[in-house]
Parts: structure tokens; C-alpha cells; sequence
């Protein structure tokens, strides 16, 4: 059984090519997704702190942006309309933000045949 992910940039919402970081800070841990451009801001506005402070030796270099991970399926527009559609249909509660669980993706497909249209990567 395989895992589907779907992710979507936290600031911007835009899809595809996102990726989860994490923030600790004051006792805070922070996930956010984000697209390239938007990690990229956010490393150069935290570069002035970063470099001044002391970062743990097992830290990774956060002046470089790290090794992009694969791609994991996504939806078009059409079907993530289709799958709130039958979801909505079927009585079942789906997030207004379109961050569909894999097993709710996996759900529909069966039910409805999708195989997909993944876009080669």
C-alpha cells in the first residue's frame, strides 16, 4: 500500500514543488510548508539571527537550502473539485483548504475509478 501526499505552501498556496521545515524557537516547534521562494525569504530574513547566534553543531548549514525530496502524487484543480464533490455526496467532511488525507484520496479513487493525472516528475 502505497502513501500519497498532497501539500500546499503555507503562505502562498500554491502546489507542488513544497516541502515541510521546522522552526524551534522559545520553546516553540513550528511546521510549515513551504514552496522554494518562500523558504528562500525566509532563510535570508533569519540569516542576520542565525549568523549571530550559536547553532548546535548536528544543525545543518541553513545557508543552504536543502536537497530537494521526490515529488509525491498531486491532484489537478479538476480533481480535487471532483473529489469535494463526491465527498460531499457520500456525507463525508473534507477540509475547506483542499489538504485531502491520503486515505480519503485513496477513498474516492477506488470508489470512482480515478487512476489520476499525475504529472510526470
Amino acid at each position: 500500500m502505497g502513501i500519497r501526499q498532497i501539500k500546499f505552501c503555507d503562505i502562498s498556496g500554491l502546489e507542488g514543488d513544497v516541502e515541510t521545515h521546522e522552526l524551534n524557537i522559545d520553546q516553540m516547534h513550528v511546521e510549515i510548508d513551504l514552496a522554494p521562494g518562500e523558504h528562500r525569504k525566509l532563510l535570508d530574513l533569519l540569516q542576520p539571527y542565525i549568523q549571530a547566534g550559536r547553532v548546535e553543531a548536528s544543525a545543518r548549514n541553513f545557508a543552504t537550502p536543502p536537497a530537494k525530496k521526490a515529488k509525491g502524487p498531486r491532484l489537478t484543480p479538476a480533481e480535487r473539485d471532483q473529489l469535494r464533490e463526491w465527498a460531499d455526496a457520500n456525507g463525508i467532511a473534507v477540509p475547506a483548504n483542499s489538504r485531502f488525507k491520503n486515505s480519503l484520496i485513496a477513498q474516492w479513487r477506488t470508489a470512482t475509478g480515478s487512476s489520476g493525472s499525475e504529472p510526470p516528475g
